[in-house]
């Protein structure tokens, strides 16, 4: 693409934002520089802080307003992180559109996403000060269907028309860096696990461990079961050991 794509009407995707908290109550606000969404349906206007003197979003640059096209991929990471508030966005104006999402030349938050677990009264207090609505979902799959429901966001087959074939080897760096995540996610959780069951082994066959306890505040020897009763073997008794000072 050498030019920002005009989609004409609203586009709609997935992002999250941190809420902060002052003197006029909740605000909403971007995860990675802080920008503060104004309030009341409100657009957020994109503006480039590299001070490269164009207008956002720009085809070699990053600035614009990041949002991802609803896919389960995107509505399992919006919705796992729980410091975060996650919601549909509604963008318009010019648009820099990627086969993971999009950069939106002005946006306002459209509906906040609620999930069991969640603070929903915050929620709703959210969705009255930006005049968006309230989704309750119980997972990315739920969000998603919503979402299609409504006829929200660009599905795989539009943007492979909009990108177009120069774009191929794009998608493909994506799957592969996707797969790539996968199994590194994988291999994390298999050596997790051996790790676990060799401890295990490793306490479950290892020596019996002494009557002397260790903690922060010293040690002291652990009082043993009481000794049975003395045998007696010919004329003499065999004494019992001797019990630990203090038992």
């Amino acid at each position: 693409m050498t030019d920002a794509t005009l989609i004409p009407g609203s586009l709609y995707g997935l992002r999250t934002w941190r809420v902060t908290t002052d003197a006029d109550g909740e605000h909403l606000t971007a995860v990675n520089n802080g920008t503060r969404w104004p309030p009341g349906g409100e657009w957020l206007q994109a503006a480039c802080n590299a001070s490269r003197g164009h207008a956002a979003p720009a085809p070699d640059c990053a600035c614009g307003i990041h949002v991802w096209h609803p896919r389960r991929s995107s509505a399992r990471r919006v919705l796992a992180g729980r410091f975060e508030q996650p919601g549909v966005v509604e963008a318009a104006g010019a648009m820099e559109v990627t086969h993971d999402g999009f950069r939106a030349e002005r946006a306002r938050p459209y509906a906040f996403v609620v999930t069991p677990g969640r603070n929903a009264r915050r929620v709703d207090r959210l969705a009255r000060r930006y005049a968006a609505e309230v989704v309750e979902v119980r997972d990315a799959d739920a969000l998603l269907a919503w979402c299609a429901d409504r006829g929200l966001g660009l599905d795989a087959q539009t943007v492979d028309d909009l990108l177009g074939p120069e774009n191929d080897s794009e998608r493909l760096r994506l799957q592969r860096g996707k797969r790539r995540r996968d199994m590194l996610r994988i291999a994390a959780a298999v050596a997790l696990s051996g790790g676990l069951l060799a401890a295990g082994w490793a306490f479950a066959s290892g020596p019996p461990s002494s009557n002397r306890i260790c903690g922060r505040t010293g040690c002291f020897e652990r009082c043993p079961k009481p000794a049975a009763r003395a045998v007696v073997i010919g004329h003499q008794p065999m004494p019992a050991p001797p019990r630990p000072k203090g038992c």
